[in-house]
Parts: structure tokens; sequence; C-alpha cells
């Protein structure tokens, strides 16, 4: 593993048209709820989109991997699927045009629920973050912008149109949440609870360490852990609940797939790996039981 493999969604997002690049009209892209709602859920992640080149690889390896299925939208966007849980819209697959990315990479963005995308805008300017994609209205999705924190960490932030999605139970191979992998601990949290005034609680997961969550309106948000190796850089992970880590890592190289990390007894106690697609072996998520 290196940091190749975890390297920023940069030249992905901006070759997928989605946030209108120069040459490409944006996509257009569905609501985050089907169902309008009055939610605002500050600080929760509250959508997920995997930009790829190879929209046909990825169907069937995350159809087989986690039961989800891959429709067209309703606004008959060709270069945008939407991914349904047991017919439930939870996230994107986007199109991203091969000829214009070097490695052909798939990458997954996680979007941030925010009041304000252009106040949020300001405060992470404040904070030393950066924005790389600056705020735009995205018809049917809302007000979007993607961004940088300190150390290069991407995400989305989102005001979404119609609200927000509520809070599930988290079924199976659904998303549970996102993580942040930071270097500098303790700088990170700062910077997301200038953002969106996340609280903090520690958890223990064993060998010794906490676990650092970030809650808002008493619900945990996401996590923060300090990345342990030297090669691998500050990365927003999006997380996917399964019954049995090890039983679907091993369909994951099954389906052509490989493991970026492995279960391990060191790493949560065995209970948490990351795989990578058949389509590029480079989409980052992780799968937590």
């Amino acid at each position: 593993m290196n940091s190749s493999q975890f390297a920023s969604a940069v030249t992905v997002l901006k070759a997928s048209g989605l946030f209108g690049a120069c040459a490409t009209p944006s996509l257009r892209v569905p609501p985050v709820t089907p169902v309008p709602n009055d939610l605002r859920l500050n600080g929760k992640f509250i959508w997920y989109d995997l930009f790829t080149s190879d929209l046909k690889a990825v169907q069937p390896f995350y159809e087989a991997l986690f039961g989800w299925s891959f429709h067209e939208t309703a606004t008959g966007e060709t270069r945008v699927l939407t991914i349904r849980r047991e017919g439930v819209p939870i996230a994107n697959a986007v199109y991203v045009n091969e000829t214009k990315i070097k490695d052909g990479a798939s990458r997954w963005l996680s979007y941030m629920s925010v009041a304000d995308v252009d106040q949020t805008v300001l405060r992470i300017e404040q904070n030393q973050g950066s924005v790389y994609m600056p705020p735009k209205d995205l018809p049917d999705r809302g007000r979007v912008a993607v961004v940088k924190d300190p150390e290069g960490a991407l995400f989305a932030i989102l005001t979404a149109t119609g609200g927000d999605p509520p809070d599930p139970a988290y079924d199976l191979n659904d998303f549970l949440g996102s993580e942040l992998w930071a270097r500098q601990l303790e700088t990170a949290i700062q910077f997301y609870q200038a953002l969106v005034a996340y609280e903090i609680e520690m958890v223990d997961v064993g060998n010794e360490k906490d676990y650092h969550l970030l809650v808002r309106d008493d619900e945990p948000r996401a996590g923060v852990v300090q990345i342990p190796w030297d090669d691998v850089n500050p990365n927003w992970i999006p997380y996917i609940a399964v019954e049995d880590v090890a039983a679907v890592a091993v369909r994951v190289e099954v389906l052509g797939g490989r493991l970026l990390i492995a279960p391990d007894p060191e790493i949560r106690e065995g209970n948490a790996a990351i795989p990578a697609d058949a389509a590029t072996c480079q989409a980052i998520i992780a799968l937590l039981f």
C-alpha cells in the first residue's frame, strides 16, 4: 500500500464534469432524498458518489458484493447511475472520461451536510482549509462545493434541495458514515469543530487506543483516527456495514477486486478491511462489522 492508492479525487472530479469543468457541461444528478422533508442534519455525511471510468465494471462488482442495484436516473442523465439498496437510493455512480485522467482511477466522495455552503466555505478558508471547486447550484441536488482540510483530505459540503435523508438504522450493506484519516489529530479535530460545532466523544477500540467520534446534536456523525503509516495521505473514507468482514473480503478478490487493507486482529480486532473495486482497483471504501 502506498500514498498513490489514497491520492485525492481531485483529478477525477475535474474530469467527471459534475461540478462544471470548463469544456464539459455539468451533469444533472438526482436529489439525495426522494421524498422532500425539512431535515437539516448538520455535520452528517448524507451522500456518496463513486466516480469511475468504467460504469459497466463497477456494477456487477458492487451488486455481487453488497447486493446493490444500479438504475438510470429520473433525469435521464446517461453519465450518472443511482445506486440503491433494497430500493432506497444511497449513492450515485458517475462516469469519468478515462482519456482525461492518467490512471483511470475510481474514487468515492463523501458529502457533509451544512446549513449554508457559502458560509462554511468562508470558515474553511479562515481555518487554513482550501476550496477546490467553489460553491455551485446543482439542479435537484442542492448547493455544493468540494473542499480540502488543512492536510488535504478531500470532501464535499452540501445544502441539499429537499432536505437531508433521515438517520437510518444502519442496516447491513448500507453506509455507516465516513472516517477521517489524519496526521495531526488534534489540529484536524479543531478544524472540523470550527465548521459545524462538533462535540468529541472518546471510544475504547482496544490496543490501548481511543477512537475520536465527531458528534452533533447527540448523534455520532464521523470518526477520526491518526494515520499509522508513513505512506498514506489524509483522506475521508466511507464505511459500509457488513455482517462478516472476513467473508466479504474473500468475495472482493473472487470478484476481481483486491484488498488494500485485509482483516487484521491488530486493526479493529479484525472487524475492518479496505477493498478496492474491480474497475481499477483504486476506489477506496471500507468495511466494518
